[in-house]
């Protein structure tokens, strides 16, 4: 992983098509602070971003490449979940910037990529003196994972029901 040492301010119309931001994205203000606590790392095809199991502290948002979902298998065998390129604004590890627990899933890099990153310390300390700015932040994290955690319930009801009527 390499670390840049660049002015950010060229990303500032990426940042402003991640939903996360999607409340302050009218706000220069405001995505400028975003940009600050912000720092670029590049990543070559076939690195790891994150790694399933370990404990993160960091969000990625994708600017460039593209990255593989991988989960193990109860065998641990890697399974590609999904695939996703930088083009549809994907952002990975946000659960990390709220809870301390390990890392859900693996991300690996399929071509060179570039991200920005988001170190939790900084992100709490950030909400912490700009309320204003971290709360709709906040609400965005918490917004996406109720809706994984509904449609996680929904499969798990799936599957329930199938497996109910395989054992009729």
């Amino acid at each position: 992983m390499g670390l840049i040492n660049t002015d950010l301010s060229e990303y500032a119309e990426k940042l402003k098509n991640i939903t996360l931001f999607e409340a302050i994205k009218d706000n220069e203000s405001a995505m400028k602070q975003v940009l600050d606590i912000c720092s670029l790392r590049k990543f070559r095809k076939g690195e790891c971003l994150i790694k399933e199991g370990e404990l993160g502290d960091e969000l990625f948002i994708l600017l460039e490449g593209s990255v593989d979902i991988l989960k193990k298998t109860r065998a641990g065998d890697d399974y590609v979940v999904t695939s996703l390129p930088a083009e549809y604004n994907i952002f990975i590890g946000e659960m990390a910037l709220i809870d301390n627990d390990k890392r859900s899933a693996t991300v690996m890099a399929t071509r060179d990529s570039l991200a920005l990153v988001i170190k939790k310390q900084a992100f709490l300390d950030f909400g912490d003196s700009d309320p204003h700015i971290g709360l709709p932040i906040t609400r965005a994290i918490a917004k996406i994972i109720g809706t994984r955690l509904r449609k996680t319930n929904e499969d798990m009801m799936t599957l329930f029901d199938a497996l109910v009527t395989q054992v009729q």
